[in-house]
Parts: C-alpha cells; structure tokens; sequence
C-alpha cells in the first residue's frame, strides 16, 4: 500500500508539474502593464532612440556645403579627376600635405585615391534623381575645432543609402575632409 501511495503521489506530482507547465507555455499573455507616476515630470529624451543627438550646424551652411557636393557628385560622373580631387582634402602618405592640401591627381597615389572616390560617388548616385541634403550639424574634433556635418540621402528604386560628408575650410574654402555612413 505504500509503494503504490508513493506512485500515485509521485504521479500527481508529474501531472501537477505537466499541467503547470504546460498552460505556462500556452499563456500568450503579457507582462502586466506599469503605471506611470503621473504626479513627476518625465526625464525620457524627447529624441527617439534611432536619431542622434548631435549639436545643429549654422544651416546658412548647407547650400555652401551641397554646392560643394553639387560639383564633386557632377566631376566624379564626368570623370573630371582634377576638379573631384581639388575639393578633397589630404589623407596619404605624405604627412606634410595630409589635412593641409587637396589631391593631386599628377601624381599617381592621389590620381588612384581619387579615382575609386568618384567611383564610389557615382555608385551612390546610379539611378538617384537628385540626392537630398538633410541636415547639417557640427562635431567636436580633438584640437578644439567643429567640423560641419552634412546629411545626404541617396534615394533610388532600388536603394536608399545615407551619408555624412564632413568638411574643413581650406584657404577660405569649404572642402570634403570625411565620408561616413554612421556617426558612432
């Protein structure tokens, strides 16, 4: 009689367990709701969660800035080397012209560089009408400076891509120092 007290018992539990889990995974319900404190001001950020929070540029700059782009986007589909790599700043071997000068497509490292660019560009824009200036912003740079940050959205039937183009003034013009496709 005990053996079969403990079997039904142990059964019973086994049942208990199964029932419970069972109606566990077959509950569909949410967590319960939490009520919000109505009586304190919120602190939750007014920007969502997938936007940056990014200091706001002088917009006087963005026709400037799209200008700029304008005539880099109209040399790369031209093929106009000379022109595309006058308006990009410096990134290369020689550390005296890098952030300092443009590309040189003379010499055959910045001709390269500058070539791939417009290759690049001209990617961006297949089948883009126009591509659409956003907005601008400014970065903090380690030596104290601000670079203006244009957003720039490239919309086509087939892709939608969007990009930073980062500037500095060189010899009191605006030129493309960085390209980037997120800020983090």
């Amino acid at each position: 009689m005990k053996k079969t007290f403990i079997t039904s018992f142990a059964f019973l539990v086994l049942l208990s367990l199964a029932v419970q889990i069972s109606s566990c995974k077959s509950c569909k319900k949410d967590a319960p709701a939490e009520t919000a404190n109505t009586d304190t001001v919120s602190t939750q950020s007014s920007v969502p969660e997938n936007m940056l929070n990014v200091p706001h540029a002088d917009s006087s700059l963005i026709p400037v800035l799209s200008n700029v782009l304008d005539i880099a986007f109209e040399a790369s589909a031209k093929k106009n080397y000379a022109k595309l790599g006058s308006l990009i700043v410096y990134r290369g071997p020689n550390e005296a012209k890098m952030g300092n000068g443009v590309f040189d497509v003379q010499n055959s490292y910045d001709k390269a560089v500058v070539r791939v660019t417009a290759d690049v560009f001209n990617k961006w824009n297949k089948d883009v009408a126009t591509p659409e200036y956003g907005r601008a912003f400014a970065l903090q740079q380690p030596d104290g400076r601000t670079m203006p940050v244009l957003e720039v959205i490239f919309t086509s039937p087939k892709q939608f891509d969007r990009k930073f183009f980062g500037f500095i003034e060189l010899e009191n013009e605006w030129k493309i120092v960085d390209v980037t496709s997120n800020l983090e």
